[in-house]
């Protein structure tokens, strides 16, 4: 192959001198100068001016270099089912890792290095065509290339194409176990270089995980942990875990004011503030990334009236007799069906139940607990007397009675009270 490039470079030399004068040189003419010598790489660069003829010739000199490192690996190569490929790969890797000082895989000295002060011996010559005078340099290089350096080449060559072999592979087998959002990306990133790097079956793989790296977008979602009224804790989760991203989240709210975020342990704390919010069912913080080219978001809903308690009383009081006589009751049970406007838990405290001109019975202590929007019905005991007469229902179009109905908000711990006002009931006396 070294025979042929020089036969083809010898005959075009030979080709244009037939046609050309010499007008200037820089001496006489060495040589070696078309010719082949062992450790040594002898070419020559052809442009309008001296200064493009000499970067030509030392880009040729690099050329060469590759060339002699790809037909090198690819003699001994054991992957013969790939030959072509396998050596085009050579070529297009040593390319890249000569012209390239910043890549990932660091400068190979020996390639980065090749410059005019390297050069052992040059000659050049200025022709001009006899026809058109049109003006021409040939400069020509010979240039050091031991045997030693040759195979140093080859095995920075296939240590470097073990590593990235080693690289892919690992990428490809981690495609399901990222830990952080970005490394999604950096992923991408890599293989993208691998994709561009590989000319053989690995060059569809890298491509092929790319795709399996950019589809995982589509898995991740956002869960809701934790939430209290005012305060939110959600986790971004991808398949079973949780992940964690540097990226800070869009967080909108059409009435509720964000006051602070927080990240811990993979975890997302939002607080905020409800105040001008109304009792509305689609009250919600939402919550919104960009990854990639996919927008994963959330509406967290939230209920104003979630640690509110109020309740009333709709249906008719109910009480019954347990013991006395005809004149009094010494002993009764009171229903009560007490409705909740809200969900948040409450506790009973204390009932009162007043008719005129009769002593208030009072029920202290009752300690009883509910939750839930709707009725619960409270039965308790009275201990106190009661007048018969006075307070029996039968025979009475109407039976009215008054009182209170102290209660505590379990979440708050606040307590309020609520006025029976002239409410009917109904005795079994």
């Amino acid at each position: 192959m070294k025979n042929l490039f020089f036969i083809i470079a010898l005959f075009s030399v030979v080709a244009c001198s037939a046609q050309s004068r010499v007008v200037d040189k820089s001496g006489r003419k060495p040589h070696w100068v078309n010719g082949l010598e062992k450790d040594f790489i002898i070419v020559v660069g052809t442009g309008a001016s001296v200064q493009d003829a000499q970067r030509n010739a030392l880009n040729m000199v690099r050329e060469n270099i590759v060339n002699a490192v790809a037909q090198n690996v690819r003699a001994t190569s054991e992957m013969q089912t790939e030959e072509t490929n396998y050596s085009n790969n050579v070529s297009v890797f040593m390319e890249r890792f000569a012209t390239n000082v910043s890549s990932t895989s660091g400068p190979v000295p020996y390639l980065q290095g090749i410059t005019l002060a390297n050069v052992d011996e040059f000659y050049w010559e200025k022709l001009q065509d006899r026809n058109s005078s049109t003006v021409i340099y040939n400069y020509h290089i010979k240039y050091p290339f031991p045997n030693f350096e040759l195979q140093k080449l080859v095995m920075d060559f296939r240590i470097r194409d073990r590593e990235l072999t080693e690289q892919l592979q690992e990428l490809l087998n981690n495609v399901d176990q990222i830990d952080r959002i970005e490394d999604i990306e950096s992923s991408i990133a890599e293989l993208r270089i691998l994709s561009d790097y590989f000319v053989d079956g690995r060059k569809d793989q890298a491509k092929l995980g790319m795709t399996r790296y950019r589809n995982l977008y589509d898995k991740i979602e956002l869960v809701e942990l934790e939430s209290d009224l005012g305060e939110l804790k959600y986790a971004l989760r991808f398949g079973d875990d949780y992940v964690s991203s540097s990226q800070r989240p869009q967080i909108t709210s059409e009435c509720a004011r964000v006051s602070g975020t927080s990240t811990k342990d993979k975890i997302v704390h939002i607080s905020y503030d409800y105040y001008n919010c109304y009792e509305d069912p689609e009250n919600n913080i939402l919550v919104r990334y960009r990854f990639g080219n996919k927008n994963v978001q959330k509406a967290f809903f939230f209920d104003v009236a979630a640690n509110k308690a109020s309740v009333f009383v709709s249906e008719p009081i109910r009480l019954w007799a347990k013991s006395g006589n005809d004149s009094a009751v010494t002993g009764a049970t009171v229903d009560i069906t007490v409705v909740s406007k809200y969900d948040a838990p409450f506790t009973i405290d204390k009932v009162t139940l007043e008719w005129p001109g009769h002593p208030a019975v009072i029920i202290d202590n009752v300690s009883m607990s509910f939750q839930g929007k709707g009725d619960h019905h409270l039965k308790l005991n009275v201990r106190q007397p009661i007048d018969a007469e006075k307070i029996s229902s039968t025979g009475k179009t109407i039976s009215m009675l008054s009182g209170f109905i102290n209660f505590t908000s379990d979440r708050t711990g606040e307590s309020r009270s609520y006025r029976i006002l002239n409410h009917k009931y109904t005795t079994d006396w």
